[in-house]
């Protein structure tokens, strides 16, 4: 029996076969500080992208819908009136689905551009790099005014009043309460004090002046120099994505 560089070997044969390859892991997509609506668009190809859309088209969507037949139900029982023609509801609705859709398309796009990850954490683990520009140099979650752009143009086309006057502002709630205390417990975990100053000088849903004209400037909102968080994936965040989809349930 003798030692050969490539295994034991007795009698002439080998009796276990080469190492496994080491070749290293794909790697994160490249970040764009500043990507462009091109850019943006297009990044829909990517499946860490497009997998995070069919979550939101396969969960939210249809509770939604659920929602809306709910109020559509209310509505004929207390005998309230349509808030609109049919004819005029249903490409009112569908414009402002379109529109809700395409911004979120777009912001999501950027996220992953510039974040170099999905802005599922539940899909890949989410963004290794802190986005400030942009949209979000303005605001927090822009995603929120597009998906409510979304269920506000649902709810016309199902002509309901009891799910634009009742349903929509718990939705909205609901939504701000994930944000703040599911997705941005994440950002907090993965980029630490870089966050914080973040939170501190970007509003969550509705855009200061300052913040649109760092956004049109092409500037950070947190400067460039400020001391970075930790990229690992926080242990916790599934956790916390159950919890998102049981407060969705209950909703329902």
């Amino acid at each position: 029996m003798t030692l050969t560089r490539i295994g034991v070997v007795r009698r002439g044969q080998t009796l276990y076969t080469p190492p496994v390859s080491t070749s290293p892991a794909p790697a994160r997509p490249p970040t764009e500080p500043f990507p462009g609506p091109v850019s943006c668009f297009s990044a829909i190809t990517a499946p860490e992208l497009y997998r995070n859309f069919a979550i939101h088209l396969f969960v939210m969507f249809p509770a939604a819908m659920v929602m809306c037949a709910i109020a559509h139900e209310m509505d004929q029982r207390l005998g309230l009136p349509e808030l609109m023609p049919q004819a005029a509801a249903t490409p009112v609705g569908l414009a402002l689905i379109g529109a809700g859709g395409l911004w979120v398309w777009y912001v999501y796009g950027y996220l992953f551009r510039a974040g170099a990850g999905s802005p599922g954490t539940h899909v890949d683990g989410g963004p290794t790099v802190m986005v400030d520009t942009g949209p979000y140099a303005a605001i927090r979650h822009p995603s929120v005014l597009g998906k409510l752009a979304g269920v506000i143009g649902l709810g016309i086309i199902w002509n309901s009043i009891t799910f634009e006057a009742g349903f929509v502002p718990v939705l909205v709630v609901y939504s701000l309460v994930t944000n703040r205390y599911l997705q941005e417990r994440f950002c907090e975990e993965r980029f630490g004090e870089k966050y914080q100053i973040y939170r501190a000088r970007v509003p969550m849903l509705l855009p200061r002046p300052s913040g649109i004209k760092r956004w049109l400037d092409g500037a950070h909102a947190v400067p460039e120099d400020t001391v970075r968080g930790v990229s690992a994936h926080p242990p916790t965040i599934m956790v916390a994505f159950r919890y998102y989809l049981v407060g969705l349930v209950l909703l329902i």
